[in-house]
């Protein structure tokens, strides 16, 4: 056993220190817990929990939360009762639960897959199915965005002649004053109104979309990277 369990708990009150002061992040924490594994002399792979700080062996299907073996013995603890046994024992002294096969089924099984270790720390869930969107929220989104290309588009439009066919398609109210400061002005708060209307209203059929195809198919599944 390159680590003992002592050895282990100390590096992982360190890792939690780290991690709770954000020197770490998450992903980091997690990854180096998963290097803390330990094998003990029957073949029983360990590990820490990450939020209890608990002590877990794989019984060749799952964790199973345990008090570790004693390591100073040379004893073998009886995972059922907790009895600890001599080392060579077949099965223990107390209950008569075998001993041997509990290491038999971990070196059949061998290691954990990452998805067990992933579920055992509870770490945040990086796939997630996304099944519906809000339309107001979608409207508000859009049609901020439809704000602040509007503003610039119009006072770009009002304060210059580049766009110059456009005067004969307004009012000649409007017409009049393209190419000037006020009509920069007034074009920004018009092209402002409008792009929020417009791209408002397409974020919601966008969001309506969605929904009715979500519904359908029953969601769509979407990865984050931390």
């Amino acid at each position: 056993m390159s680590r003992s369990f002592r050895e282990v708990e100390t590096a992982f009150q360190s890792l939690r220190r780290q991690f709770l002061e954000k020197a770490i992040s998450r992903r980091e924490f997690i990854d180096q817990l998963k290097k803390l594994r330990l094998r003990d002399s029957l073949g029983r792979f360990w590990m820490i929990g990450a939020q209890s700080g608990k002590w877990y062996f794989f019984d060749g299907r799952d964790w199973v939360v345990s008090d570790p073996p004693s390591e100073d013995s040379g004893r073998v603890k009886c995972l059922g009762c907790g009895l600890e046994n001599e080392s060579d024992a077949e099965a223990c002294a107390g209950c008569g639960e075998p001993l041997k096969e509990k290491a038999a089924a971990c070196n059949r099984e061998g290691e954990a897959s990452p998805l067990d270790e992933e579920i055992l720390f509870k770490t945040p869930r990086e796939n997630f199915v996304l099944r519906r969107l809000g339309a107001s929220s979608l409207f508000f989104f859009s049609g901020g965005t439809g704000l602040i290309l509007g503003i610039v588009l119009g006072a770009f439009a009002g304060a210059s002649d580049f766009f110059s066919g456009l005067a004969r398609l307004l009012p000649d109210s409007l017409g009049t004053l393209q190419g000037t400061l006020m009509g920069g002005i007034v074009f920004a708060v018009l092209g402002g109104l409008l792009g929020f209307v417009l791209l408002g209203a397409i974020g919601c059929l966008q969001a309506h979309l969605f929904n009715g195809i979500s519904a359908v198919v029953g969601g769509f599944r979407v990865t984050l990277d931390q």
